[in-house]
């Protein structure tokens, strides 16, 4: 009793010197090497409650969500797959097209993740079309020259949106904008 005594007293001490405290009067815990060792005590009341940190409920799973085989063949096919198909493009052009548009391209930065526009760039997803006619030819010329000088909309699209497409990746967004278009 008289040694734990004796070592607060030191640690108090400690905590008081001018070493240890800083301009603005908190103390700070000297780096060089410890003044005072405590060593772990008896058990008492606080550690019969356990460690406050560990976790006192079991672990619950979460379901696996994870689709069956059969799941995967019973799903309905993309979006993209059933919309139409430009004259000229495959359906495979247009879910590269839609891959391009939501991932890879900056398509959807300005024209929204499904084409439904924003404040920057107008829907692509429905039949009104305020620079081109909406035929397959007109978006792909679109796509690739951009539209430096908008009527409705406050930002100029760069020529292929920015993006370092090739001519066939511009015959994909444009096969995809196609197909959104009519639905």
């Amino acid at each position: 009793m008289r040694k734990t005594v004796w070592l607060l007293v030191l640690a108090v001490a400690a905590c008081g010197d001018n070493k240890t405290t800083d301009d603005r009067g908190y103390t700070k815990a000297p780096l060089e090497r410890p003044t005072v060792l405590v060593q772990k005590e008896n058990a008492g009341a606080m550690d019969a409650l356990g460690t406050p940190n560990g976790p006192d409920a079991p672990v619950i799973a979460a379901p696996d969500t994870t689709p069956t085989v059969a799941a995967k063949a019973a799903a309905p096919a993309p979006a993209a797959a059933a919309a139409a198909v430009p004259p000229g493009a495959t359906a495979a052009d247009v879910q590269a097209g839609q891959k391009i548009f939501t991932s890879t391209g900056n398509c959807f930065t300005c024209h929204g993740q499904t084409g439904t526009g924003t404040a920057l760039a107008p829907p692509l997803n429905d039949a009104a079309w305020i620079n081109i006619d909406g035929s397959y030819p007109a978006i792909q010329q679109l796509v690739s020259a951009g539209v430096p000088k908008p009527k409705q909309h406050p930002a100029p699209m760069p020529a292929k949106g920015g993006a370092a497409l090739s001519d066939q990746e511009v015959k994909q967004v444009a096969a995809y904008v196609y197909s959104i278009s009519r639905k």
